[in-house]
């Protein structure tokens, strides 16, 4: 009588170096946003009721995330050629977290630009809506009185 229980002999693969790409997080957040912005304007530009307000806020992020690095080795525009993302040292000796640093102020600059604008379009939308209340209301109560005076009459 044979012993099937036995467990087969196991075959080891040598172990090989990774072979995915080197994706930086701050190449495929560049890439990632020029594509949102690129084709978020189109979309947004015609569904917003204050579309020239909020089309020339999508043309300046626009421009922005066009001058975003993409390739490992471009150089962050704005920066004074403080060096190239991806290389430890740039043209300043203050390495890639200097670039970032200053990369993320540029950002936190047009987020700001965008707050305000957004700000603005509230306001301009609380007006309107104000606006059409209170003619809404005048109206309502010049017919509640030409309907009261022909009952009036009657």
């Amino acid at each position: 009588m044979e012993n099937n229980n036995r467990i087969a002999s196991l075959s080891m693969t040598p172990t090989v170096p990774r072979q995915t790409p080197n994706n930086e997080f701050g190449t495929v957040l560049a890439r990632t946003a020029q594509e949102l912005v690129s084709k978020g304007v189109g979309v947004v530009g015609g569904m917003v009721p204050g579309a020239p307000v909020v089309s020339a806020a999508l043309s300046s992020v626009r421009s922005v995330a066009s001058s975003v690095p993409v390739g490992p080795s471009a150089t962050v525009p704005g920066l004074g050629g403080a060096g190239s993302v991806g290389s430890p040292g740039g043209t300043t000796g203050k390495g890639d977290a200097w670039d970032m640093l200053e990369a993320q102020k540029l950002m936190a600059s047009e987020g700001q630009k965008f707050n305000m604008a957004y700000l603005q379009m509230q306001n301009e939308m609380q007006r309107e809506s104000r606006e059409h209340n209170a003619v809404s209301n005048i109206m309502k109560v010049r017919h509640d009185s030409a309907k009261a005076a022909i009952n009036n009459i009657r």
